[in-house]
């Protein structure tokens, strides 16, 4: 099934040195965090419940904020882990602990993970391999200046496609919507060097689900389910499709609130579940390590810079990563608190503008200050 050799160590650094408006480029840096003081819980489990009190979060102050959810736009659900226990949820109208939620671009942070293990596997000899060959018939041919764009360029936001996706959500609509989500990209000129300005683009990240499915011989959802999903014991999935059967990389996925809370335990946890190392501990370093300025932020916890489809900031005066979807979708890590907070949100018909920094302003000013 992997007809590549053994990989270099993911995230060599690239000479670009290129930075445009708002935007820089840092090197990965192959260095791994400190290991979490708590021992490495096993995700392949349900979650082990535990009272607030014994992990040092304040057990009423946490009820109040948890009490405040019903107030906050748009908010379908929350999980609250701290020390790798589940310690508080909270499910507002008809979300449930059981139904699965469409998390949209939270599905990038997912992708990264997988193109991690990909590497890992020798599916893809690293982060400097071109996108076209990757691509695989019944893929098209990619060429012009697009066969220069790497899989590290797909993954930082910097593929150089003509794209719009902040001002003019019909960007998104109309890629998702063509007949051929893959040629409608492809079709799109280059308007900056592979690899030099960043511009936030789904479709784009679309392709590295192409690139998996085309090059490991297993559509995304497959490789997931066999490699990242199963092994963290989510056995509760949906994925949307392309128009060519293949997993929209950009946003296409839904999980349970739980088992994003096992996602991002796996990323606080440096890539382990337990004694087994699920995702390279170097690769879950270098990808959710700041690379690049963004123009994007909230009010709640400043601006965001971005590593590789994660974010990072600050928040209550600590460093945090976010994965990050439409309309209130997150996925928050607090490594130095030992916490992870999960949101789900609607966005089908969406509450209020301004609704995503509302649930990361709950999150700060509520459930942060229990945290002791």
């Amino acid at each position: 099934m992997f007809a590549r050799g053994q990989p270099p160590r993911p995230g060599s650094c690239r000479s670009l040195l290129l930075l445009l408006g708002l935007t820089g480029l840092a090197c990965r840096s192959p260095t791994t965090e400190p290991a979490s003081p708590t021992p490495p819980v096993d995700l392949s489990a349900e979650w082990n419940p535990a009272s607030p009190a014994s992990v040092d979060v304040d057990a009423d102050g946490l009820a109040r904020a948890l009490a405040l959810a019903d107030t906050i736009p748009g908010l379908e659900s929350a999980v609250i882990i701290r020390r790798g226990r589940l310690i508080g949820e909270r499910y507002l109208g008809t979300a449930s602990a059981e139904a699965v939620h469409s998390i949209r671009s939270v599905t990038k942070g997912v992708i990264s993970l997988l193109l991690g293990q990909a590497i890992e596997r020798g599916v893809f000899q690293g982060t400097s391999e071109r996108l076209a060959d990757t691509f695989h018939p019944p893929l098209p041919v990619i060429e012009g200046e697009a066969a220069h764009i790497t899989l590290q360029d797909l993954l930082t936001m910097t593929s150089g496609f003509e794209w719009n996706e902040n001002d003019n959500p019909a960007e998104y609509n109309g890629w998702v919507l063509a007949p051929d989500q893959i040629e409608y990209l492809l079709a799109r000129p280059i308007t900056s060097s592979p690899g030099t300005v960043w511009n936030y683009n789904s479709a784009a990240v679309h392709l590295l689900s192409a690139a998996i499915t085309s090059t490991s011989g297993m559509r995304t959802d497959d490789f997931a389910d066999q490699f990242l999903l199963g092994p963290l014991g989510i056995l509760v999935r949906s994925w949307e499709l392309d128009n060519r059967g293949i997993p929209n990389g950009g946003a296409g996925l839904s999980l349970r609130t739980r088992d994003l809370g096992k996602i991002g335990q796996l990323v606080l946890q440096g890539g382990r579940s337990g004694s087994v190392q699920v995702v390279p501990a170097n690769w879950v370093a270098a990808s959710t390590a700041a690379q690049l300025s963004t123009p994007a932020g909230f009010s709640s916890i400043g601006a965001l810079r971005y590593g590789d489809l994660w974010w990072a900031g600050r928040i209550g005066g600590h460093g945090v990563v976010l994965a990050w979807g439409f309309g209130g979708q997150f996925i928050l890590i607090v490594s130095e608190l030992e916490l992870v907070v999960v949101t789900t949100a609607r966005w089908q018909d969406l509450v209020v503008a301004g609704q995503g920094d509302a649930i990361l302003g709950w999150i700060a000013t509520s459930i942060l200050p229990t945290v002791h």
